[in-house]
């Protein structure tokens, strides 16, 4: 072996270990979860409660924010595309809420109906006295 073989095999191991280091260093880091699963389940839920009835202003609004929330994901703008997660949530769940409103309505007003109709065919025309008023 020549005097200089120690010196070279220790500069390849040292060479080694800064390209590992940076190899590393550069590896892909997993993009941050925000949350556009949550949203895009929240958006579902909307729809299934009947949003395109009974909020179909707020069911477009959490339609259009995550697609921004996604737009913003595909670009690496995380805080936007969480931003935009939370605002389509939001929309979502007021969606939701309205829908589950407007469903209670339809069947108040039903029942409503159909309470005048036994009144009509009862010829009871107050139903609180249980009978003909005097």
């Amino acid at each position: 072996m020549t005097p200089n073989s120690p010196k070279i095999h220790r500069a390849i191991v040292i060479l080694a270990v800064i390209l590992a280091i940076a190899l590393a260093g550069c590896a892909s880091k997993p993009p941050p979860n925000v949350g556009l699963d949550d949203a895009s389940r929240a958006l579902q839920t909307a729809r299934t409660a009947g949003a395109p009835t009974y909020a179909p202003l707020e069911l477009r609004n959490a339609e259009d924010r995550l697609s921004q929330a996604r737009a913003s994901f595909d670009k690496n703008n995380y805080e936007d595309a969480s931003r935009f997660v939370q605002e389509s949530e939001a929309d979502s769940e007021l969606a939701s809420v309205k829908s589950r409103l407007g469903k209670a309505r339809d069947r108040a007003d039903a029942r409503a109906r159909e309470n005048a109709q036994l009144q009509t065919d009862t010829g009871n025309a107050t139903p609180a006295t249980g009978g003909e008023q005097p």
